[in-house]
């Protein structure tokens, strides 16, 4: 995608909200963007390209996945929940880092794509959304800067989960999913329930009903529904096929659109707004960036992966400047009102 693509398509997408709110111009002028480049990025682009890019099965969901659109999805989770999994059982290779370790996975966000039952999927994977105090922040700041990754906007989410009794930790995690997305998150919402082998001969259903009214609450709340997935054994496509007939309904449901700026809260949309101002007036300094890449890379891999970089570090540059009229107008609205009292 070319600058000029990347910039009318973050123009179109905010213009979906219909908001002619102005907002103040940014006075920073030394716009630093030179902040480290994500090694683990280039490495896991690195590992995709060494791998089938299709996955290829005999099996037909009931409905036709002939179509050209890429499908976008994103995963969304708790650490540990098996997010990283759940992405390589559905794309069929071992594309996401994956390991029982108590630090984070996934650090950044990280996007990989493939061909299942003729359709083009892409999925987002992202860091764990678990309470975790002064780095909640950062995680979820990593996953709304993403434009590049996942613009106009996924088509489905997937939330990933363990199954069992909602926990408060989950409750607060679904509240900062409503915090980053906006309410309609569940309009678009499925559950990925996995440890799928633990089953054993009881149904989903059977489990399900047993289950807690909290969690069967939760479910209806989400119109995909939920599915089982048993990450450890990805020879078995019963689960991805189960999957894409409940995106294909849920895609029916939605009038196959996707999860656009529109649906997200106000202050996101403001934010979102002034990120591309700043990136528009950044336009000249990042097709300067653009044009070395041709002297300093010598294959076309080598210039996409570079140009991802860029975009990645711009953005996320972007994003903290964005973020700053935002919070200088809470600290206000906050004086003004210790002051009026």
């Amino acid at each position: 995608m070319t600058l000029e693509d990347k910039l009318d398509s973050m123009k179109v997408e905010n213009e979906l909200d219909g908001s002619d709110e102005e907002f103040n111009d940014f006075e920073e002028d030394g716009f630093d963007s030179t902040l480290d480049s994500s090694t683990s990025y280039v490495a896991q682009e690195e590992l995709y390209e060494n791998l089938p890019n299709v996955r290829k099965t005999s099996l037909t969901s009931t409905t036709s996945h002939a179509g050209t659109e890429e499908l976008c999805v994103l995963l969304l989770g708790a650490r540990g929940s098996g997010k990283s999994s759940t992405g390589n059982t559905i794309l069929g290779c071992h594309i996401f880092k994956t390991d029982m370790q108590l630090s984070r996975v996934t650090q950044i966000c990280e996007r990989a794509s493939g061909i299942i039952h003729g359709q083009n999927v892409a999925i987002i994977d992202t860091p764990g959304l678990n309470r975790i105090g002064s780095m909640e922040r950062e995680v979820t700041r990593e996953i709304l800067k993403s434009i590049s990754l996942y613009t106009p906007g996924p088509h489905v989410f997937l939330l990933v989960m363990p199954v069992g009794n909602l926990t408060n930790d989950d409750k607060s995690m679904h509240k900062l999913m409503e915090n980053m997305f906006g309410k309609s998150i569940w309009k678009y919402t499925i559950i990925v329930f996995t440890h799928g082998d633990r089953l054993g001969d009881k149904t989903a259903n059977d489990v399900i009903t047993c289950s807690d009214k909290g969690l069967r609450d939760f479910i209806r709340k989400c119109s995909g529904g939920f599915v089982f997935f048993n990450n450890k054994d990805m020879d078995n496509y019963t689960y991805v096929t189960e999957l894409l007939r409940k995106i294909d309904t849920l895609l029916a449901i939605n009038g196959k659109g996707c999860y656009t700026t529109s649906f997200y809260p106000s202050a996101e949309r403001k934010i979102r707004k002034n990120m591309e101002k700043i990136l528009v007036k950044r336009k000249h300094e990042i097709a300067q960036k653009e044009e070395k890449l041709g002297t300093s890379c010598q294959t076309e891999l080598e210039i996409e992966r570079e140009r991802r970089e860029i975009w990645r570090t711009e953005e996320e540059e972007a994003r903290k400047r964005a973020e700053k009229p935002s919070k200088r107008m809470s600290k206000l609205n906050a004086f003004n009102r210790k002051t009026s009292t």
